[in-house]
């Protein structure tokens, strides 16, 4: 580690990254205990030659004058096992030499991704060690301090109190820092569409959303907003569907039914209004007569969730706020809600995506675009 203040930094989107990135896609992709968890899989084709090179060619077609910043220090979440891949393959491909804190929680899915890392370093890559280095250790301010003092770019996943702890450690001058910090997301639902959809697809994809990492994603929806004339019919159609797939393939644990109950009476006790809809334990619905930023103090996951029939979008406002992250939408215009985030200059909604797609991987994330965030552009004007 002592070696990374003088390790050059590499061009962004460099050839030879991206061909690493592909040996290391084939990796996990013949590795059989990948077929298990679709999130290595997901990201195993995410990372492929021929995916990264179509991302390249029409979101980033002009990188010929960015480099990586240097060193960027990753400090990955402790609740999404495959987040600190994601992490380092963004400053990878923008050029830069990476330490990556992975949680000590015993994820296969770190086992899987660090043993294919291994295999491809070893495929004809040994140059690109250099460049990935991943380390665990319990919380620790003069490690933190040391690896901090030496980064480029700081890039923190976690809790807001994980953020503040590690802002204790002082960055140097130059440094810039992306937080990735606690929030939340919703779910826009037109029950006119539902009516008609294909209610198997549909459930499918919101299981997806939710119950697969059991809302522990800040993309995963904890508000489901219904629009539209045939609300409580697309309602129990909906859920129906929801709650079939949860008793086929969901292990709910006892626990989790003390919770929720727990996490219901405290919401009751300052908000009289609210209501239990159903609570077989599997599906919790709690209604909502008002939105109102406080409803998230009392959110929890493993199919958690608060219901509100509006009647126009101006309606979800008071919810679009700062820890607000992704909108998801079945029936509705995305680029409606898009426009609407925009033009009401709402402090929060950075993704809006259909539903079944909030897990998707991105180079864009929290309203920070990683790649270009991480790199640094040198500049060289053209005189007339």
């Amino acid at each position: 580690m002592l070696n990374i203040p003088h390790t050059p930094a590499m061009p962004t989107w460099a050839e030879h990254t991206i061909e690493f990135m592909g040996a290391f896609s084939r990796n996990l992709l013949k590795d059989p205990r990948t077929r298990g968890f679709v999130d290595v899989t997901s990201y195993a084709f995410w990372i492929r030659n021929a995916s990264l090179r179509q991302i390249k060619d029409h979101y980033y077609p002009h990188v010929d004058s960015k480099v990586g910043r240097g060193m960027a220090f990753h400090i990955a979440p402790s609740n999404v096992p495959v987040n600190f891949a994601v992490s380092f393959t963004s400053s990878l491909l923008a050029g830069n030499i990476n330490v990556v804190r992975v949680s000590n929680k015993p994820f296969e899915q770190v086992t899987i991704i660090t043993d294919a890392l291994r295999k491809t370093f070893s495929q004809g890559f040994q140059d690109m060690e250099q460049y990935l280095i991943l380390i665990r250790y319990d919380h620790d301010e003069e490690i933190t301090q040391f690896i901090s003092s030496m980064c480029d770019v700081r890039i923190i996943w976690g809790g807001n109190r994980t953020i503040n702890m590690v802002r204790a450690a002082k960055l140097p001058p130059r440094a810039i820092e992306m937080a990735f910090a606690d929030r939340h997301s919703i779910a826009l639902l037109d029950s006119d569409a539902v009516m008609t959809a294909d209610i198997d697809k549909l459930a499918a994809g919101f299981y997806t959303d939710t119950y697969y990492i059991d809302q522990n994603a800040c993309s995963s929806p904890r508000i489901i907003i219904w629009f539209g004339s045939q609300i409580p019919q697309a309602k129990e159609k909906f859920w129906g569907a929801v709650k079939q797939l949860v008793k086929r393939d969901y292990e709910f644990k006892e626990i989790q039914a003390i919770d929720k109950l727990d996490q219901f009476c405290r919401l009751a006790a300052v908000n009289t209004s609210v209501s239990i809809v159903d609570s077989d334990n599997l599906v919790t619905r709690i209604n909502v007569d008002e939105l109102s930023p406080e409803l998230m103090d009392y959110k929890l996951g493993g199919g958690y969730f608060f219901e509100y029939n509006a009647s126009q979008l101006d309606d979800i406002i008071p919810i679009i706020d700062k820890p607000c992250q992704t909108l998801s939408y079945y029936g509705i215009d995305g680029h409606l809600i898009q426009g609407f985030v925009i033009e009401h200059g709402l402090r929060g909604g950075d993704r809006v995506v259909p539903v079944g797609k909030t897990m998707d991987l991105t180079f864009k994330w929290d309203g920070f675009d990683m790649i270009e965030n991480m790199s640094r552009y040198v500049y060289c004007p053209d005189y007339l």
